[in-house]
């Protein structure tokens, strides 16, 4: 019987995907199972990059999703459509020359205007972008709290703008606050370099940490971190590791796979502190060296390949002659990346270069566990490498360490040779009994009985 209500205040989440999406996503899904009715509060999707509507057939249908719309001052449309382009270049040679310069003109101007509003976004939009849906958040959020009896208010971030929503919500009904953090805020490896700004943001994460009744996060180190810098300040410190949800997995077919092929598999986002060009001429080498059978390989590469403007993952792939090993596949959708990690011999988990990186577990490496394929992680030494080398879930290798990589690659590779397929289905039993304590739903069990207690307190 549910007898307590809960409003999760997440930015990201369906239709929205992506890497952000899993951790409020399956709280929805399970926490009805523990005795809570389940409101969530998010964005109006009109414009985001990845999504994916396929997910909202997770929620039972007694949650209740809310959506608050968002300001779009500093639009992220980024200009005409590919459509409109075509169009326009089509009509061009039949219109008038002074209309063509006019349209050229406006052209110019807007492109100005856009390059300024990227520049100046900075110093306006704190503490990230997303606070242009903080009015609406907060008028809708009133809406809900005073048509239902929320016990619990839990947000989870990034972006910290969902915690400046909740501690508004919080101080004006007086309910419960648990706060929660994907990534550290201002211990967070991306910050915006301006001084002024991260004074301002130290301030408001002391308010956050000194009002929220508990505060959650997803690694030992974040936890040790948050607590040296804000003490006593913060009341209650619990550690809710992310995991993956076994429903995920059920009945999934194999795709894009390749008979014969050592097949290895990355699904995400690279850009430039994270990205596959030292990998990939460690696998060049391995093949000029003679150790590895180049018409065994394939790598394919499922999510963002090069970031629009950028071309380098591209240009190494050419430059080091590797097009007929390497896929770029696109985004996908979510069951579609599941199906291609589960036809891939090897799953790539490709670690950010800098030095604090290691203190990060990515969400990927959970549903990594979930696939139960072997994974070669190219990580700073840390929580990540230390769960896949204490649950022998695969190989560990310095992202700047050319040399270990192919010793890494080399070791995988080796196995797959070796091994028949009884023998990578009998692993892939074992490997998902091992990392069972990471499903999600004990992440929603433990949320739970966090909320429960802090309610009896």
């Amino acid at each position: 019987m549910k007898t307590h209500s809960v409003l999760l205040i997440c930015y990201y989440f369906p239709p929205i995907g992506g890497g952000g999406v899993p951790r409020p996503l399956k709280m929805a899904k399970y926490l009805g199972e523990f005795g809570w009715n389940v409101h969530v509060l998010t964005v109006d999707p009109v414009y985001h990059a990845t999504l994916d509507p396929s997910l909202l057939s997770q929620l039972p249908d007694d949650v209740k999703v809310h959506r608050a719309k968002e300001w779009q001052i500093f639009s992220r449309r980024g200009g005409a459509s590919a459509n409109q382009q075509a169009n326009a270049s089509k009509t061009a040679g039949t219109s008038s020359e002074p209309a063509a310069i006019r349209s050229s003109l406006k052209s110019r101007i807007k492109q100005r205007v856009v390059q300024t509003l990227k520049h100046v976004k900075p110093y306006l939009l704190i503490p990230d972008d997303q606070i242009l849906w903080l009015p609406q958040a907060v008028k809708l959020g009133r809406e809900i709290m005073r048509r239902e009896k929320i016990d619990v208010i839990f947000s989870t971030s990034g972006p910290v703008t969902n915690h400046l929503i909740a501690a508004k919500l919080t101080q004006e009904f007086g309910c419960k606050w648990i706060a929660d953090f994907r990534d550290p805020w201002t211990q967070n490896m991306h910050t915006s370099g301006i001084a002024w700004r991260e004074r301002l943001e130290e301030r408001m994460e002391e308010e956050v940490m000194g009002k929220a009744d508990a505060v959650t996060t997803v690694t030992a180190t974040f936890a040790k971190n948050f607590r040296a810098k804000h003490g006593d300040r913060i009341r209650r410190m619990e550690l809710i590791y992310n995991g993956f949800d076994q429903a995920d997995f059920e009945g999934l077919v194999p795709r894009h796979a390749v008979p014969g092929k050592f097949h290895a598999v990355y699904a995400g986002i690279l850009y430039q502190k994270r990205n596959p060009r030292l990998l990939l001429k460690a696998i060049h080498e391995l093949i000029e060296e003679g150790l590895v059978d180049r018409k065994d390989l394939l790598l394919s590469f499922a999510g963002v390949f090069d970031y629009p403007g950028y071309s380098e993952n591209s240009a190494c792939v050419e430059a080091l002659g590797l097009g007929d090993i390497v896929r770029v596949l696109g985004n996908l959708p979510h069951k579609e990346a599941l199906g291609l990690m589960k036809g891939a011999d090897a799953l790539l988990l490709i670690g950010d270069v800098s030095p604090d990186a290691g203190a990060y577990i990515p969400g990927k490496l959970y549903e990594y566990m979930g696939i139960g394929k072997p994974i070669l992680a190219l990580n700073k030494a840390g929580e990540a490498t230390g769960i896949i080398e204490s649950f022998r879930l695969g190989q560990v290798a310095d992202p700047e360490d050319k040399d270990a990589m192919k010793q890494a690659y080399l070791k995988l590779y080796q196995e797959w040779k070796e091994q028949g397929e009884a023998d990578a289905d009998d692993r892939g039993e074992k490997f998902a009994e091992r990392v069972k304590p990471y499903e999600r739903r004990e992440q929603a069990r433990q949320l739970a009985q966090l909320m429960s207690e802090v309610l009896a307190k």
